[in-house]
């Protein structure tokens, strides 16, 4: 299949439903709940997701020289090199041994950046966060069905079980069930568990790519390391085989992921508001655009510990790289409640 050239963005690439705000509100309501909720259970203060951290590396953000003129765009304008600091994560609400099937993430703090802001003075000056896990689409499709979720998790139902039980939307009729959401649940479900060196990570939410749209994915620019390859029978044995496998390979030597995007060329089968739909790479391959070195170090001793007081939020971003979609405008919420939480 030929590929097309890359839609422009416009303001009028998001469709926000007349409701949403009132839905938004409903669930940072909820999430204040499940963060109450949690606090009396284990006595602190954490994250709503992504509790468990596997380790918190600093990188090196390194922006490919010869780029095409299509990818040469807000953070990536120019050949430079950013410092960065990574977290490595687990998606649960809850700590638990590795070898559960669960969704695991990496969120980027890029610093040094310079550029104008999506909320100047609110979050960290110059720094550039991304947000990714390791599946390519998100398990609700909406505010509507987030909010879901949400309500699900407040009924004592744990993720990603949660999840699945949304796709029902409240019918008894299987024609009105969203397939989509429950397909990305059940594959969350049943991954088995891999080394977080090993992983290819997406941002499953499309963004703003300068004058285009794009979405974010990172992956291994090599094999999986020598030192992981016996970590699966360590999984049966030792709940923080992640954290000792990364800090293993990083004590040996180097990591480099790519830094890649895939730009946005067809309204209908790259939806913009359903965060539940793969963007087909036959109609737009993913173009690296970036290297994230980080290098050998000792992730006992790094200066952000396991990265738990690290707050990161998609939106605190370039304007050049503002975050789209419904279930991006309810992320901004959510992060900035769960920190909010954190701090207090």
């Amino acid at each position: 299949m030929s590929h097309r050239l890359p839609l422009l963005y416009s303001p009028d690439v998001e469709s926000v439903p007349p409701d949403e705000v009132e839905e938004i509100h409903k669930v940072v309501q909820a999430l204040r709940n499940l963060l109450k909720r949690d606090e009396g259970t284990s006595g602190e203060r954490r994250r709503d997701v992504h509790v468990k951290s596997h380790g918190c590396p600093v990188a090196e953000l390194k922006v490919l020289p010869g780029l095409d003129s299509t990818l040469r765009e807000g953070l990536f304008r120019d050949e430079t090199t950013y410092p960065a600091v990574i977290r490595f994560s687990s998606s649960s609400p809850w700590a638990q041994p590795d070898a559960v099937p669960d969704a695991r993430g990496v969120a980027i703090k890029v610093q040094g950046v310079a550029g104008t802001f999506l909320l100047p003075g609110v979050v960290e000056p110059s720094t550039q966060d991304f947000v990714f896990a390791n599946h390519p689409t998100f398990v609700a499709k909406d505010v509507k069905d987030y909010l879901r979720l949400q309500q699900v998790r407040l009924q004592g139902v744990r993720l990603p079980l949660a999840a699945a039980e949304t796709f029902t939307a409240g019918s008894w009729n299987p024609s009105d069930w969203r397939w989509r959401e429950a397909l990305a649940a059940a594959q969350v479900a049943t991954q088995f568990s891999s080394s977080p060196a090993a992983l290819t990570y997406y941002s499953m939410a499309p963004f703003r790519f300068g004058q285009y749209v794009a979405k974010f994915r990172l992956r291994p620019a090599a094999g999986v390391p020598n030192s992981q390859k016996s970590l699966f029978p360590a999984l049966a044995t030792r709940p923080e085989a992640f954290r000792e496998a990364l800090a293993k390979t990083l004590r040996g030597g180097a990591l480099t992921f790519e830094f890649q995007v895939q730009l946005w060329t067809n309204r209908d089968s790259m939806p913009i508001e359903d965060a539940t739909v793969e963007w087909p790479e036959a109609e737009s391959p993913y173009q690296s655009v970036a290297h994230l070195e980080i290098p050998a170090q000792r992730l006992d001793t790094s200066p952000q510990g396991l990265g738990d007081d690290l707050s990161f939020n998609p939106w605190n971003a370039l304007v050049e790289h503002q975050p789209l979609g419904g279930i991006n405008r309810v992320r901004r919420a959510a992060y900035e409640t769960s920190a909010a939480w954190r701090t207090a």
